[in-house]
């Protein structure tokens, strides 16, 4: 009985950590999509600028090739 106690104790415990784990690499990968965009806007924005080009116009050319790359991407690895 004592070790089904501690059994139940531990993956409670180990629970607990995966969920904890999960919520911190969820944390850190909404971060690091949102550091992507800004870094996307305002690259797009120096590029706006130098080449004299509408940001309208490169902001339709980078979300077609993002949704390229993705789907390349899904593809690629759906095979596995």
């Amino acid at each position: 009985m004592n070790d089904q106690f501690e059994n139940d104790k531990i993956k409670a415990d180990l629970l607990g950590r995966s969920m904890d784990m999960n919520a911190t690499l969820i944390s850190s990968a909404a971060s690091t999509h949102a550091y992507n965009k800004i870094n996307n806007l305002l690259l797009m924005q120096i590029l706006a600028k130098l080449e004299n080009r509408d940001l309208e116009e490169i902001r339709n050319n980078v979300d077609r090739y993002l949704a390229q790359f993705s789907e390349e991407f899904i593809k690629m690895n759906s095979q596995f």
